[in-house]
């Protein structure tokens, strides 16, 4: 079977056991804030929190000549801590006792896991436009009509991101480790606390040779200059996806029927 073929066998997978999709983000979020009196409240809470303490530190506390600098970080901040979510590698890993117990689609397991994270990402964005209407800030609507787009593209890239270092690290358990210190570094080199404008010599070729940078600097066009972005971001976020996408999914697809016999053998 082809990869394409088994792509849209894997979506009618996926639609047949919707209820175990829903169920497993049900089961992330409530998981990762247990024992808490609001519960998955604070999914919602925690993008709300992070733009009010970049708003007061960035424009009370420590400003900064940039105007408005609080709106440029949030803008940039919530796409690197998505991306380097969907790296971490521990979707398949930390389901390993329902890959080894249970018959379903071996790949909700990853869909569920960049999914929650989603979640957290999209409301940030809809409260982060929310304050700057609020704000009187000019609002570039045919910029803002991207968002989705950029969004779901984001989405793509980060699914395919996640079906691969996934994979690999049932594999090969140092890649999560690795990878965990290598989104510090690159949580550093993407223009987040810094203009792209700014960077030169050798971190100026670092920044666009990341890929994290094309998907940022989108969502800087559109909340923080008020601008349609560049056609060349948009460009480089559409290859990016596809790419990363297609070769997640076949390294996730080739390799996922030995995922219970290494999870089982791993854990003895």
């Amino acid at each position: 079977m082809n990869l394409i073929s088994r792509l849209i066998q894997s979506f009618k997978d996926v639609i047949d056991n919707r209820v175990v999709l829903s169920a497993m983000v049900r089961r992330n979020t409530a998981g990762r804030y247990r024992s808490t009196y609001v519960g998955f409240a604070w999914h919602l809470l925690m993008p709300i929190m992070m733009t009010i303490v970049l708003y007061i530190t960035f424009t009370a506390i420590r400003p900064r000549p940039l105007e408005d600098f609080w709106i440029y970080l949030a803008a940039g901040m919530f796409p690197i801590t998505f991306i380097s979510s969907s790296l971490r590698g521990r979707a398949v890993l930390g389901n390993a006792n329902y890959l080894t117990k249970m018959k379903f689609p071996r790949e909700i397991v990853v869909l569920s896991s960049v999914i929650t994270d989603f979640l957290g990402v999209v409301f940030a964005y809809v409260f982060i436009i929310m304050v700057i209407l609020l704000s009187g800030q000019y609002v570039n609507w045919w910029g803002a009509a991207m968002i989705p787009v950029e969004l779901g593209l984001m989405f793509i890239f980060c699914l395919g991101c996640s079906y691969l270092v996934s994979t690999v690290t049932v594999f090969v358990r140092d890649l999560g480790y690795f990878m965990s210190v290598m989104m510090r570094l690159v949580f550093w080199i993407t223009p987040t606390f810094f203009l792209v404008s700014e960077a030169k010599g050798l971190l100026k070729d670092i920044v666009w040779f990341n890929p994290f940078t094309y998907y940022v600097e989108t969502f800087h066009d559109i909340l923080y200059y008020g601008a349609f972005p560049h056609i060349e971001y948009l460009a480089a976020s559409v290859l990016l996806a596809a790419v990363f996408f297609f070769v997640g999914a076949w390294v996730f697809f080739r390799y996922e029927k030995r995922f219970p016999e290494v999870l089982r053998w791993s854990r003895e």
